[in-house]
């Protein structure tokens, strides 16, 4: 009989944009969903996300289970579907308290199940797991109070489930130390997907660069890839994809393009299939986001699996968790954030040498897979 695995996080369906979650978080847990599957087990998605304060004129609702096959069904929490301060406060503690007593009621003892670290979590696992004594493997992407701390008591509590927990999913090597103290900890850094080859890249004697994800000024991705441009010659295209501060990306363009013999082009956002055959027009992709802040030390640029799920080459910033990470020897590295560093390692690829970063993708998958049958949920 095959056993049921609890999963447990803030999850919306991709694109439904009704609950509260994050799409790199989303994407990590439909990999992660379909890595349980493929390695033999039932499972069941539990989501106590509440709903966004957009989503507004509708009552109290009941949980909603949806049985997305015999194996999977995902179950969502109740919701107030109401904006304001103090509603907003309610929907919030209605969630938790529903997470806590779903757990109290379907937990067992020793069972293992799987928590997506949130802040907003913690309370609710941590007296749930006291009570009910179950296995907790904690999926840690980051460490919230380094990145940006909600409140000290938040701060608190995470100390508290990272003591907790009696084995973890990590996003990279270095929190291994930080946090596992001995206890079984196993890394993926993101989702190793292999995409289909739906394009190859474009013939034109041109070497063809792309930045794809977020534009925004503080982490910079995008903007230190336009600033590297300045340094590379009319052999290279730079191609933007993404959605943000477009408007000012755009106005950086204008004043660039005059001086810069590298050509840039703004492509606006694409999804799906149309991302995928975009992308496999390129033959390098950049993860140029700022080399600093505490946040880089425990997580891992998610950009750098999908370029390589692609089968672009990757240039990122030599920061030490993707430097000391499994795919590091395949990535080509700057040690500043220059534009000219930058520029050098972008030249210091030959497009032409053979190169299958899809091998290595594909490898790690059924490593994890293979993990998760024999070691993480046996």
């Amino acid at each position: 009989m095959e056993r049921e695995i609890k999963y447990i996080g803030l999850y919306d369906i991709a694109g439904n944009g009704v609950r509260v979650s994050s799409p790199a978080a989303i994407s990590k847990m439909d990999y992660i969903c379909s890595s349980i599957l493929n390695a033999g087990y039932k499972l069941h998605l539990i989501s106590p996300s509440w709903f966004y304060d957009e989503v507004k004129n509708k009552p109290l609702l009941r949980k909603t289970v949806l049985k997305v096959n015999r194996k999977k069904q995902i179950t969502f929490s109740p919701s107030i579907a109401f904006s304001g301060r103090i509603t907003k406060f309610i929907k919030i503690f209605f969630s938790l308290s529903w997470l806590f007593f779903f757990l109290l009621k379907n937990a067992k003892k020793n069972e293992k199940i799987i928590v997506y670290h949130s802040p907003w979590l913690c309370l609710p696992v941590l007296l749930a797991k006291k009570i009910k004594g179950f296995y907790l493997v904690l999926e840690v992407e980051e460490i919230y109070s380094d990145v940006s701390s909600l409140h000290s008591f938040f701060d608190k509590l995470e100390i508290k489930i990272f003591k907790a927990a009696d084995s973890f999913l990590f996003s990279t090597d270095l929190l291994v130390d930080k946090i596992a103290k001995g206890r079984p900890g196993y890394v993926i850094y993101g989702s190793y997907t292999v995409n289909e080859i739906f394009a190859k890249p474009i013939q034109d004697g041109k070497i063809h660069i792309l930045y794809a994800g977020i534009i925004d000024q503080i982490k910079a991705g995008a903007f230190n890839a336009i600033e590297s441009a300045l340094f590379l010659n009319e052999n290279y295209v730079l191609h933007i994809i993404g959605f943000g501060e477009v408007d000012i990306l755009k106005k950086r363009i204008e004043e660039v393009s005059p001086v810069s013999a590298c050509k840039i082009l703004f492509d606006g956002a694409y999804y799906g299939d149309d991302y995928i055959r975009y992308a496999q027009q390129c033959h390098i992709g950049l993860s140029t986001q700022k080399m600093e802040g505490k946040y880089l030390e425990t997580s891992f640029p998610s950009k750098i699996l999908s370029y390589m799920g692609l089968g672009l080459r990757v240039v990122s910033g030599k920061v030490d968790c993707v430097e000391k990470s499994k795919i590091g020897n395949q990535i080509y590295f700057y040690e500043n954030d220059f534009p000219e560093e930058i520029a050098r390692a972008i030249q210091k690829i030959d497009v032409n040498l053979p190169y299958n970063s899809r091998e290595t993708i594909k490898l790690l998958d059924e490593q994890f897979i293979n993990e998760l049958r024999t070691n993480i949920l046996k």
